[in-house]
């Protein structure tokens, strides 16, 4: 079976937008099944890696897709996908890439 990690800042954005859909919605399990979708969407691109549109401008190997309004980043890895951020589509995502590499992250 494909693997799926997830980066710290991955792990951090999944608990954001759990909280954030759970405020809005004011139902937990609404959120839960968001989460539990953009899950099922992972392990689909894990078990084919190359998939999802490329995205040389953020980095080696970068790839992305959507989920809602979400855009999940990843980047290939030997046996499934590492999963590197799970923006907002309505943000400014070069900035933010740019910002969390600044930092370190």
């Amino acid at each position: 079976m494909a693997r799926v990690l997830r980066t710290p800042l991955c792990r951090h954005d999944l608990k954001e937008i759990g909280r954030y859909i759970a405020e809005q919605s004011q139902s937990r399990d609404v959120a839960l099944r968001f989460l539990d979708r953009i899950a099922r969407r992972c392990a689909t691109f894990a078990a084919n890696p190359r998939a999802g549109e490329a995205c040389p401008d953020l980095g080696i190997d970068v790839r992305r897709f959507s989920v809602g309004n979400y855009v999940v980043f990843f980047r290939p890895i030997v046996d499934g996908i590492e999963l590197l951020r799970i923006l907002h589509g309505a943000r400014d995502i070069p900035s933010v890439w740019r910002e969390q590499w600044n930092r370190g992250e």
